[in-house]
């Protein structure tokens, strides 16, 4: 065993030791704190302050959630005004074809195939979903809110044809129905198909409710719509008439009487659109205002929290220098122990 005046080297070399085992230790807290800007024993650091510390924390991560509900709100709203805008569009688009069809020759067999494709993107409109959830269906998020036409509601049209007249609407006695029997037709029994339990039994699948976002003083915001809004229903009807009557065996004024309803209707709808809109658009101002004032509260509570966590970044670098030069200074002197040797002094 190397001794030193009769002292064992390794006793010699415990201290030196002890000291770079702390610096080590005392380093890497030192470079934590200065890495992340907080204390790195928020205990031990804040003391009795340390529940003020973790109640302000609590009440960072309630806002967090609030914002996050408030940001999923915001998207659901913009997505849903996206389709309305679209669905606006649809209607002009059909009111003037159909405007256009009517006053060209030969133009009604356009008809048909115009309400078809309109149809599609009507239902198509409705179908959006954000986050798996359909936008358009109330509190039924996970259902699609329309059913597709071609899979019972154009057979409802033509069966409400039938009962009224007591023919399918391709049939040639179709042509003796005056303009008056079709327009009752029109406004009576297949507009029932179009509203309350006719509506919900042969088209939608969407609740009427929707879900209101509660906002952080407490009062709610709407921002949100469904297919069961007269828009949507005055939409399919103009749409799903001029499909089978366009393509039925009727007269030419019964047909006449049967397109001005159709842009009765889809004028009604768009002005319903444009309400919609405007009503859901009340909501993201709201929305907007509540997202703010919680980004203020936020702001003020990281304040706060900073106020208690936070290190002197130039203390703490620092810190981290005269530490690194202790450690340095420790790692030279158990080094030259370590070459200790009465051998040295002869």
């Amino acid at each position: 065993m190397t001794t030193m005046g009769g002292i064992p080297t390794w006793l010699l070399l415990q201290p030196s030791r002890q000291a770079i085992s702390d610096g080590q230790r005392r380093l890497a807290q030192a470079e934590a704190e200065s890495a992340s800007g907080r204390h790195y024993d928020m205990g031990l650091a804040l003391g009795g302050q340390v529940g003020a510390d973790i109640s302000l924390r609590l009440q960072l991560s309630s806002l967090d959630q609030a914002n996050a509900a408030g940001s999923q709100a915001a998207l659901k709203a913009n997505a849903t005004q996206d389709s309305l805008a679209s669905i606006s569009s649809l209607a002009d688009r059909f009111r003037a074809s159909l405007t256009s069809a009517l006053t060209s020759q030969d133009g009604r067999p356009l008809g048909p195939a115009m309400a078809k494709t309109s149809l599609g993107a009507l239902h198509d409109a409705l179908s959006v979903t954000q986050d798996g959830q359909y936008l358009f269906a109330g509190l039924a998020s996970d259902t699609p809110p329309l059913k597709d036409y071609d899979d019972g509601p154009r057979q409802a049209v033509a069966d409400a044809f039938q009962t009224q007249f007591g023919f399918p609407p391709d049939d040639p006695a179709a042509a003796t129905l005056t303009a008056t029997q079709v327009t009752d037709f029109v406004q009576g029994s297949l507009s029932s198909l179009f509203s309350g339990s006719g509506w919900t039994s042969t088209w939608s699948s969407a609740s009427v409710a929707t879900a209101k976002f509660r906002l952080s003083t407490g009062s709610s915001a709407d921002l949100a719509t469904t297919a069961n809004e007269p828009f949507a229903q005055k939409l399919a009807q103009a749409f799903s008439m001029i499909d089978v009557l366009g393509a039925s065996k009727i007269n030419a004024d019964a047909y006449s009487s049967v397109v001005d309803r159709a842009l009765s209707l889809t004028s009604e709808a768009q002005l319903g659109v444009g309400d919609e809109q405007a009503r859901i658009g009340v909501g993201q101002a709201q929305l907007k205002e509540d997202q703010s004032a919680l980004q203020q509260k936020k702001t003020s509570l990281t304040a706060a929290i900073s106020s208690y966590e936070s290190v002197d970044p130039y203390e703490a670098a620092t810190r981290v220098n005269l530490l690194m030069t202790q450690l340095e200074s420790s790692y030279s002197l158990t080094g030259r122990i370590s070459k200790m040797s009465l051998l040295s002094y002869i």
